[in-house]
């Protein structure tokens, strides 16, 4: 299944809780197989992880952008919070892994010979220097045949 699936199954499962009808041991067995999800996921060196701890105490609405509620309703219920807090980081890490899948993939080199523009290639420009340095001695060769009469032409 799909790291993706994975975690749209977690985000139902954590609805649940949402609407109280689990006790605390349920959602202490949800919370380490989420960790261990994030973990499998994004390996250790991932702020997800860290913001899920944080979720679980009710405190990562710096971790992950979300957004804080005015002071008039600093009394409300804690687990409820910590509760909406978990769904968001794992929405943040649904949209994390559709972000990667999305992203398109590095393209392989292909082995088909590259066109070579019409410039003087250094090969044809040693022959020229030493045609010119043969010429400047005297010791120029005249063309045999034919075909080296229009080469030398086309040079």
């Amino acid at each position: 299944m799909p790291d993706t699936l994975v975690f749209a199954a977690q985000i139902k499962k954590l609805e649940a809780f949402r609407h109280g009808q689990a006790d605390s041991t349920a959602l202490d067995e949800f919370d380490a197989e989420t960790e261990q999800l994030i973990l499998r996921t994004f390996r250790e060196d991932t702020h997800l992880l860290e913001a899920y701890g944080l979720a679980i105490m009710g405190e990562a609405e710096n971790i992950v952008n979300i957004p804080q509620q005015a002071q008039e309703d600093a009394a409300q219920d804690i687990p409820r919070m910590a509760i909406e807090q978990r769904r968001q980081v794992l929405e943040a890490c649904l949209a994390e892994l559709t972000m990667v899948a999305a992203q398109p993939k590095p393209k392989t080199l292909s082995r088909a010979p590259v066109k070579k523009s019409k410039k003087a290639k250094p090969r044809a420009v040693k022959k020229k220097a030493a045609k010119k340095k043969r010429t400047a001695r005297g010791k120029a060769k005249k063309p045999a045949t034919a075909a080296k009469k229009k080469r030398a032409k086309r040079r």
